[in-house]
């Protein structure tokens, strides 16, 4: 027996190239914050318009309040129609409204296999109820069960929880779980905060949510000024979130007669993208002259006099 390697070059030769496709869609959101009126919670869905990337029809569905908490927004993508096998690479990215900045998120899958009006998953036979555990937080907040401690704020009382305000703020967690565990007494006196900020305050802790800050009642002064407020609060608390939220619609409404307060409040409390945004918006000349006749200009002078280097 013999054995041979034959190296002779085929006489013909052929290769297959899977055809591949990039395209992308962006689909703006109106009125986000709206939809919270409209009864839209957690687990319930809006679903875009179809729309063709790669020769396929999809739809996206948008859950505002989450797709299982609200701790997490949600996004579904739908195919509509058949694929015939075809691998996917989906990236979402969530991009800011306002002029270009990096995206505020981005994630990407790996190459699925899509099934027509769904995922590749088949349908779980069991539904789960969508957690309510902040619901629940705030009813026992607004029943006033098992409260352990009663705030004093310029004369009006709000009864709370101990193990819940330390779960959210660590200057609660320190005050009745750390070194001044047993002196601070079961009735805490809050100055310098009005009793409506303390209120809005306290829901928040229990509900991850702000309603006054959204439901104004269309007044854009009435939002700013309790943002102002409900920072100036979210600071001292240490309530992180919180405070973002307020910086955020502070940004939304700068305009010339409160960008000199809002100036000094981020300067004051260390809210830096506030800061920069105050000051790019004061920046043109124009605007300048009107913002230096307001009231907050002064006062920004006198409690922040090192801003003015900034302004050159």
């Amino acid at each position: 027996m013999s054995s041979f390697v034959d190296t002779r070059k085929p006489e013909t030769d052929s290769a297959w190239f899977a055809e591949a496709c990039t395209d992308s869609h962006l689909l703006n959101f109106a009125g986000v914050y709206s939809h919270k009126r409209k009864g839209i919670d957690v687990g319930k869905c809006i679903t875009s318009g179809i729309f063709t990337l790669c020769g396929h029809n999809w739809t996206i569905g948008y859950y505002p309040e989450g797709k299982w908490s609200s701790y997490d927004l949600a996004f579904d993508l739908n195919l509509k129609g058949d694929a015939k096998g075809a691998r996917f690479k989906i990236t979402i990215t969530l991009l800011c409204q306002d002029g270009p900045r990096p995206p505020m998120c981005e994630h990407s899958s790996d190459a699925v296999i899509l099934d027509p009006n769904g995922s590749s998953y088949k349908p779980h036979p069991f539904s789960v109820q969508p957690s309510n555990l902040r619901q629940q937080l705030t009813c026992l907040l607004e029943r006033g069960d098992g409260t352990d401690v009663t705030f004093n704020v310029n004369g009006v009382t709000f009864d709370a929880h101990k193990c819940v305000l330390a779960a959210e703020s660590p200057v609660f967690r320190a005050q009745f779980f750390g070194p001044m565990k047993g002196k601070m007494g079961e009735s805490i006196e809050i100055r310098d905060v009005e009793p409506s900020v303390f209120k809005s305050m306290l829901h928040f802790i229990y509900s991850d949510s702000v309603p006054e800050l959204e439901d104004a009642g269309g007044n854009k002064d009435t939002s700013v000024v309790l943002a102002q407020h409900l920072l100036v609060a979210a600071d001292w608390f240490g309530l992180e979130r919180l405070k973002q939220l307020c910086e955020r619609k502070m940004y939304e409404f700068i305009d010339a007669n409160n960008v000199a307060t809002t100036l000094t409040l981020a300067e004051q409390h260390n809210c830096s993208e506030l800061k920069a945004a105050c000051l790019e918006f004061i920046k043109p000349p124009e605007v300048f002259a009107v913002v230096a006749q307001t009231e907050g200009f002064d006062h920004m002078i006198i409690s922040c006099p090192a801003i003015l280097q900034d302004l050159h």
